[in-house]
């Protein structure tokens, strides 16, 4: 799936998997959530990148940190409380982290690839 797509369209079994982990019945929210969805999304794309087009596609670390966000967001929604609100989780942090080395590593060997194919060409 494009990045674009991602950003822009959430897929009725993402948003069964997402309203699954935050343990939520029913249709009623399912238009909140799925902006939930896709805010989680833009946030994660925007924090490891969009270089890579199908870097997202079958990437657990991905799909479990859409998931944590949007339980963040859903549990953490009414913002004019005077209730305690907790930061997000470490694990989800951590999860963004290794898809930036993921990503990273990803980008590294594409250059590299790519410097390779110049000096072939060169010679």
């Amino acid at each position: 799936m494009s990045i674009h797509t991602l950003l822009t369209k959430v897929e009725p079994e993402d948003l069964q998997d997402v309203k699954e982990f935050c343990k939520v019945d029913g249709n009623l929210e399912d238009q909140e959530i799925t902006g939930m969805i896709l805010s989680a999304r833009r946030d994660i794309i925007g924090q490891v990148g969009d270089r890579i087009d199908d870097f997202f596609d079958d990437n657990w670390n991905f799909k479990y940190a859409v998931w944590i966000k949007s339980y963040h967001s859903y549990n953490n929604r009414d913002t004019s409380s005077n209730a305690m609100t907790f930061e997000i989780q470490d694990t989800y942090n951590s999860t963004i982290n290794a898809m930036k080395d993921d990503y990273r590593y990803q980008i590294w060997l594409k250059d590299k690839e790519d410097d390779d194919d110049e000096e072939r060409n060169e010679n």
